[in-house]
């Protein structure tokens, strides 16, 4: 079994040995393997021993690698394997060699995204979240780390550890109410409220994810998270223009239509973003949505 360690090159887990730790989290870990029989490169995660024996988290676990065996998009990242091991259970995915997209916006010079991969990057991101609304599903905790970029300006949306179908029937009468799950930064006021999933909460989060990859902070910063919960529920968020004044006022607008309060206000979904995104320049001195650019790094 692989431990908390990043030195695992001699682990083995099943039939697949470990070459390194891409993320150490806090409840599982996410390693790049090598499957002997193939030696083709995968994802694998791994609940932490420390949390195998939590009856709720194995189950969460579980439910996360079977929505991502559910998937079949080319922007969504695929879950191929899960093994129910009594100690620690892990799933296999797809190996996806690139970063997420909160390193650009926290060290540009680092990391580099170039403006003319942003489109395309943010294109295939509403791709793969509208597959998933149209599965039934609702992501729930859309941000700049759970989108994956490559140097081709390719892009993968990760992480259903949090995804839900919305309640129906009994289970909408005698559900319980729902926890309020979400990163503080990008969550919906209806996650926030705890009301049922829909897919118009990701759209809120997938544009405060816009907005921040465009101009390079959220449109709501706090010193406390009440404070931060209470600007998403009630502060008006300021025109993306305002804080750079190469962005186009189309895109400015288009963002600011799906970050309304009122899930109602917004955009009707993530496809009717994509109709009006593919003719929309985001920054001024834009070539055209088209262009896909060089590379990102």
């Amino acid at each position: 079994m692989a431990t908390d360690s990043n030195t695992v090159s001699e682990d083995k887990i099943g039939g697949y040995r470990v070459v390194r730790v891409i993320h150490p989290g806090a409840t599982s870990m996410v390693m790049e393997v090598v499957r002997d029989s193939t030696q083709k490169r995968f994802a694998l995660k791994q609940l932490l021993a420390s949390r195998g024996e939590d009856r709720d988290e194995r189950k969460s676990f579980e439910n996360e690698a079977k929505i991502g065996m559910e998937m079949r998009h080319p922007n969504l990242v695929r879950v191929y394997e899960y093994v129910n091991d009594p100690v620690q259970p892990y799933f296999v995915m797809d190996h996806f060699p690139g970063y997420h997209l909160k390193l650009p916006i926290a060290r540009p010079s680092v990391y580099p995204l170039p403006k003319s991969q942003l489109h395309r990057i943010m294109e295939q991101a509403a791709a793969a979240l509208a597959y998933m609304h149209d599965k039934g599903w609702t992501h729930r905790d859309v941000k700049p780390e759970n989108i994956l970029a490559n140097r081709s300006g390719e892009a993968r949306v990760i992480d259903y550890a949090l995804a839900m179908r919305p309640l129906s029937g009994l289970r909408k009468l005698f559900g319980g109410k729902i926890p309020r799950q979400g990163t503080p930064s990008y969550i919906a006021p209806e996650q926030i409220r705890c009301e049922p999933p829909t897919p118009l909460a990701d759209i809120y989060s997938f544009g405060i994810t816009c907005y921040e990859l465009a101009c390079g902070r959220p449109p709501f910063r706090a010193n406390s998270l009440q404070e931060l919960l209470n600007k998403h529920l009630q502060e008006r968020p300021i025109a993306i223009t305002m804080y750079n004044n190469l962005i186009t006022q189309e895109f400015s607008d288009l963002i600011l239509k799906m970050i309304m309060k009122r899930p109602a206000d917004r955009l009707a979904s993530l496809h009717e973003f994509l109709t009006r995104f593919r003719s929309v320049r985001i920054f001024q001195d834009d070539p055209g949505p088209s262009n896909s650019g060089n590379g990102l790094f």
